[in-house]
């Protein structure tokens, strides 16, 4: 009995192990998502702004 007690005891360690790196990678992967979508929306605005910057300096110019 305190075998099988033993044998299940190291089973459920197992799991929890494997549950527990599971977790990890899933935590680790919705990091890099959302980095990912921070890191292209920063790109789109940096982008977005380097386009505009010859007209606002035009205006600028032109109300000074």
């Amino acid at each position: 009995m305190y075998l099988q007690s033993e044998a299940l005891a190291h089973e459920r360690m197992r799991e929890w192990h494997a549950r527990a790196a599971h977790r990890q990678l899933a935590n680790e992967l919705a990091s890099a998502r959302r980095w990912q979508r921070l890191a292209s929306y920063s790109a789109r605005r940096a982008r977005r702004s380097q386009l505009r910057l010859p007209e606002c300096r035009a205006a600028f110019a032109r109300s000074s």
